[in-house]
């Protein structure tokens, strides 16, 4: 019963985590981009962890444009 629940904490759900293992797999192979796998990283994980091939994913910052004087 344990190994049902090892998604839990590391991925939004179970079914995320088997699209996630399918993807790290794809990457290693060269079939998908660090970018896509930062993707699946991004909609798959709980949350987003440094990983060996890229950077630390964070959320896009938008920046108000400062008012002219």
């Amino acid at each position: 019963m344990e190994d049902d629940m090892e998604w839990k904490g590391k991925y939004k759900s179970e079914i995320l985590m088997v699209c996630h293992m399918d993807a790290q797999e794809m990457h290693k192979i060269g079939a998908i981009s660090d970018k896509e796998m930062r993707e699946y990283d991004r909609d798959c994980l709980v949350q987003e962890p440094e990983m060996a091939y890229g950077a630390k994913i964070t959320p896009k910052t938008e920046y108000a444009a400062a008012p002219h004087k």
